[in-house]
């Protein structure tokens, strides 16, 4: 999410029932008119799945802690938790994309946190982090588009595509064990030579961490490369 995406949040944004953040409103700055609610950078609304193993616990428990805070102060009913934002005291107003930065700046300096360069790493960095993995760990480029809210997956492509070298290696090697699947046929020998290159791809996916898999996700047994010769 954009910076000031998170700041717009509110708690009737998330469903803890299926798991989804709704993104509808985002907190800009204008000179003379300071910073308000708006809507999202593209205009549109969309849904991000939540992490269920680091974010949603967080999410439940700060969400908890905030519904005790309206009964100690005596605010339930008179104001709706769904209505209060995230980042926000119960019953305040939005927290300012400014705040926010400065806030993250301190906590960067004071854990230390290098992003690329030997530079501490800024909010925004938090979001290119999240697409460099995603895209390095072979996820979906358009449903990467999809959750950083990009107009069109051309926009995603130009900033994170080419990430680094090795990442052309790491995605050549996910493709390629695709390609060995035509059969050279029962007349055709390939030879010691061929077979030993198969070989050494294979333990070269090995090393990276890949296993030889069917578009379906079916493994195929090493073996069988080896003696049925596929390529």
């Amino acid at each position: 999410m954009r910076i000031g995406e998170v700041c717009g949040l509110r708690w009737c944004d998330v469903d803890f029932e299926t798991g989804l953040i709704s993104i509808r409103h985002s907190v800009a700055y204008a000179k003379g008119m300071g910073s308000f609610i708006k809507d999202t950078k593209t205009h549109d609304a969309r849904g991000i799945p939540i992490d269920p193993v680091g974010l949603l616990p967080f999410l439940k428990e700060t969400h908890e802690i905030d519904c005790g805070k309206l009964r100690l102060r005596g605010l339930t009913g008179a104001v709706e938790i769904g209505d209060c934002y995230i980042l926000s005291e119960p019953g305040a107003t939005f927290a300012t994309t400014s705040y926010i930065r400065r806030a993250f700046k301190t906590f960067s300096e004071t854990n230390g946190l290098m992003g690329t360069n030997d530079e501490l790493i800024t909010f925004h960095g938090l979001r290119h982090t999240f697409a460099t993995q995603w895209i390095r760990q072979g996820g979906d480029i358009k449903a990467l588009q999809s959750i950083l809210g990009h107009k069109d997956a051309m926009a995603t492509l130009s900033v994170y595509a080419d990430i680094k070298p090795i990442s052309k290696i790491h995605n050549m090697l996910r493709a390629t064990p695709c390609l060995w699947r035509g059969h050279l046929g029962p007349r055709v020998d390939p030879g010691p030579m061929f077979q030993q290159r198969i070989q050494e791809s294979i333990e070269t996916l090995q090393a990276f961490g890949y296993g030889i898999t069917e578009p379906d996700d079916r493994n195929i047994a090493i073996r069988d490369v080896k003696t049925n010769s596929w390529l």
